[in-house]
């Protein structure tokens, strides 16, 4: 059996024990590049998948694989080097291209009482949401992963990252992390967390002042924006624009 066909057999066992989300996101770029010695050698789109699928799939892919070819003991991932290169508009592009994190990919973080919280009136974050509060498990591991990602590769990695999500799933904690948790690398970053709503209500109190260019030299200083519930800002071009 050719490698295609070993990882094609492996994939349908894989697909149907694994969320529909996670199996899109880090399964259907990889590929069995070839078996040998009893490795199988399974190349990868970028060293965050090969770090994920090590750390969290290794094992789920072994039995896989090792059950269509008892010969596979082993796995080796590699990231695939024959991508073509991009211009410096592309690698601009990719830059930006967001990451949305699926709904299904949260779990349920208690809401902190704000009252009895002083809140940062600089970067506009409450303090208490960081990551050692807030609870992972198997359903947000992607979305604390990648926050995490953000932290470590600021403007880089996920820009921008788009989190999606229910009522009281930990979005707002788990994007304040994010903004505290770069703050404790470097407290010189200007970060500022804001709703939605309130950045509407600015962006109509600047038109109506004709004061618009002092709101943006306000917010083109910062080097991380937070951003809350910004589905308020669906059908709104002007909002959307700036």
């Amino acid at each position: 059996m050719d490698p295609q066909q070993i990882w094609k057999t492996a994939l349908t066992e894989i697909e149907i024990n694994v969320s529909q989300a996670n199996f899109i996101t880090w399964f259907k770029e990889a590929n069995l590049s070839r078996v040998q010695d009893g490795c199988a050698i399974i190349s990868v789109p970028n060293a965050f998948s090969r770090a994920w699928l090590e750390n969290k799939y290794n094992k789920f892919i072994l039995r896989a694989l090792h059950n269509i070819t008892p010969e596979i003991k082993e796995i080796q991932y590699v990231i695939n080097q024959t991508q073509p290169k991009r211009n410096e508009f592309g690698r601009q592009r990719m830059q930006k291209k967001k990451f949305v994190i699926p709904e299904e990919e949260f779990l349920y973080n208690e809401q902190l009482d704000l009252k009895d919280t002083a809140i940062n009136t600089d970067t506009n974050l409450n303090p208490k949401y960081d990551f050692t509060s807030f609870v992972v498990g198997s359903f947000n591991e992607l979305a604390n992963a990648a926050a995490q990602s953000v932290i470590k590769n600021l403007g880089s990695a996920y820009n921008p990252l788009f989190i999606y999500g229910g009522v009281g799933l930990g979005k707002t904690h788990l994007i304040q992390a994010i903004g505290n948790g770069v703050l404790q690398q470097n407290p010189n970053i200007k970060v500022k967390y804001l709703p939605a709503e309130k950045f509407m209500g600015e962006i109509v109190e600047a038109i109506t002042n004709k004061t618009m260019n002092e709101l943006k030299e306000r917010y083109r200083v910062c080097d991380l924006l937070i951003m809350d519930d910004i589905q308020f800002i669906a059908g709104a071009e002007k909002m959307q624009e700036e």
